[in-house]
C-alpha cells in the first residue's frame, strides 16, 4: 500500500475536485451570506411529457411493490429472491436513467428518485441493489463520460439484464484515494491493462455482471499515469469474490470483498483518460448523492405509516396513545420532518433536470440532512412501539400494519383475545 503524506493526499483529493462554478449554486450563495431566492423560485417543474412517462411507471412500480415485494421475508432471508430481480428488470427499474435509444426508461431525476422512494419504502436492500447500479454503477460513468462506442456495449445490458457495481473502497483505503493499492499496469502492446488488488464493501458486487472499478495506473513512457476508471467483465478470468459481507440491517444487500489477480481489461474499457477515475467518480456522485435522500424520505413515510397505525389501535389509560401528548409530539415530528426530507429531494432532483444551477453542494447537503433525519426518525418510531418495535414479527406485531385482526384466531382452533394481542391459547 502506498504511504503518503498528509499534504500528497489532500493533494489528490484536491486536484480530482472539479474547481470551476459554471452555474450558479443556491446553497454556495447561503455559504457566502447571500439569500438568492430567484435560483430556485417560481419551484421549477417537470415537463408535462416527463411528468406523464414518470406518473405512469410509478403506478406499475408501485403495483409491483405491493404484490411482488415481501421486505420482511428479505431481512429474514437475507437474500433478494431472484423472482423479485426479474420482475424489477421486466419493469424496467434498472433502466430509470438509462436513455430509450439504449432500452432504458430515459426517466427524469425526480421521477428516478420517486422511484427509489417507493422501492425504499418496501425493502431498502432493493433500493440499495438499484440505486448503487444506476446512480454510482456502470450506466452514470458512460452517460457522462463514456464513448459512443462504450455506450453502444454496455448500456442495454445495464437497462434490460445486467446488474453493475461500483469498486473504489479498499482494506484501510476508504475516502483517502491517495493510498489507493489496486494497480492496472498497460501490457506491452499498450492495448490492455493487468488489474491486481483487493476491493472492500462492493456493493452489488457479489451479483453483478459489469464493474467500474478505480485502479492505478503507474506513470510511464507514453502514460501519465493516476487513479482510472475500468469497466470490468465480472467474469473474467482472476476476478474473485471472496466473502459477502454481512450487516446488522439490509440483511439482503449483495456487498463483498472482490480480488483482482492479473484481470486482463482491454484499454476501450478505460473510462475517460488515464488519471481522470477520481473526477469521474466525484463528479458521477453530484447526483448519485440524491439516492440516500430518497430512500429515506420512503422509510420516513413507511415509519409515519406505521406510527400513526400503531398509536391509533394501541390504548393506554382509557384512550389510544395518540391521545398523549407525548406521542402525538413523536409522531408530529415523524411527519413534519418526512414532508420536508421529500421537499428537500424534490427541488434538489429538479434542479438537476432543470440543469439552470450547479448542485454539487445541495446535493451533499441533502444526503447529510435525510441521513441524520432518517435516523432520528427511526428512533421515535421505535420509542413509540416500544418493547413491541424490539420483538421478531409476528402476527401480533403485523396488526399495526393491519394485516392481522387479533380478535379472533385465524379460524380454526376458535380461540378469541384482546383486540390489541393473539389469544394466548390460539395454536393455529
Amino acid at each position: 500500500m502506498p504511504r503518503v503524506t498528509e499534504r500528497e493526499a489532500r493533494r489528490v483529493a484536491e486536484e480530482a475536485r472539479e474547481q470551476d462554478w459554471r452555474k450558479p449554486s443556491f446553497a454556495k450563495e447561503l455559504f457566502l451570506g447571500r439569500f438568492r431566492l430567484d435560483l430556485i423560485h417560481p419551484h421549477p417543474l417537470p415537463e408535462p411529457e416527463s411528468a406523464r412517462r414518470g406518473e405512469e411507471f410509478l403506478a406499475r412500480l408501485r403495483e409491483f411493490c405491493e404484490t411482488g415485494i415481501d421486505g420482511a421475508l428479505i431481512e429474514r432471508e437475507a437474500r433478494i429472491p431472484d423472482e423479485v430481480v426479474k420482475g424489477l428488470q421486466e419493469l424496467g427499474v434498472f433502466g430509470m436513467k438509462i436513455d430509450p435509444e439504449y432500452q432504458g426508461l430515459g426517466l427524469s431525476q425526480l421521477y428516478y428518485n420517486r422511484a427509489l422512494a417507493l422501492i425504499g419504502s418496501v425493502s431498502p436492500a432493493i433500493g440499495a441493489l438499484v440505486s448503487a447500479h444506476q446512480s454510482i454503477g456502470v450506466p452514470q460513468p458512460l452517460k457522462q463520460f463514456g464513448t459512443a462506442e462504450q455506450k453502444e456495449r454496455f448500456l442495454a445490458r445495464c437497462a434490460r439484464t445486467d446488474i453493475s457495481a461500483f469498486l473504489l473502497t479498499e482494506p484501510d483505503v476508504g475516502s483517502d484515494p491517495a493510498r489507493l493499492a489496486t494497480a492496472a499496469v498497460p501490457t506491452g502492446a499498450g492495448d490492455a491493462y493487468l488489474l491486481d488488488g483487493v476491493k472492500l464493501w462492493t456493493t452489488n458486487g457479489v451479483v453483478a455482471d459489469l464493474l467500474v472499478v478505480m485502479a492505478r495506473v503507474p506513470r510511464s513512457e507514453g502514460h501519465r499515469g493516476g487513479i482510472t476508471a475500468f469497466v470490468v467483465e465480472a467474469d473474467s478470468p482472476g476476478v474473485t469474490v471472496e466473502r459477502r459481507n454481512s450487516f446488522m440491517g439490509l440483511r439482503g444487500l449483495e456487498n463483498g470483498v472482490t480480488r483482482f489477480h492479473q484481470v486482463l481489461v482491454p484499454a476501450a474499457n478505460r473510462i475517460g483518460e488515464e488519471g481522470s477515475g477520481l473526477r469521474i467518480a466525484l463528479t458521477t456522485l453530484n447526483t448519485g448523492r440524491l439516492s440516500l435522500p430518497a430512500m429515506c424520505a420512503g422509510t420516513g413515510k413507511w415509519c409515519l405509516k406505521i406510527a400513526r397505525e400503531w398509536t391509533a389501535a394501541r390504548e393506554q389509560w382509557g384512550r389510544p396513545i395518540a391521545g398523549h401528548e407525548a406521542v402525538a409530539a413523536k409522531v408530529a415530528y415523524i411527519a413534519a420532518t418526512t414532508f420536508a426530507l421529500e421537499a428537500v429531494l424534490d427541488l434538489s432532483s429538479q434542479m438537476a433536470d432543470e440543469d439552470r444551477n450547479d448542485i454539487r453542494i445541495e446535493a451533499a447537503l441533502a444526503k447529510l440532512y435525510a441521513s441524520e433525519a432518517g435516523w432520528r426518525i427511526a428512533d421515535e418510531l421505535v420509542q413509540i412501539r416500544g418493547a413491541a418495535a424490539t420483538r421478531p414479527r409476528s402476527r401480533w406485531r403485523r396488526a399495526a400494519s393491519g394485516r392481522y385482526r387479533p380478535s379472533r384466531c385465524c379460524g380454526t382452533c376458535g380461540s378469541t383475545g384482546s383486540s390489541r394481542a393473539p389469544p394466548r391459547s390460539c395454536t393455529c
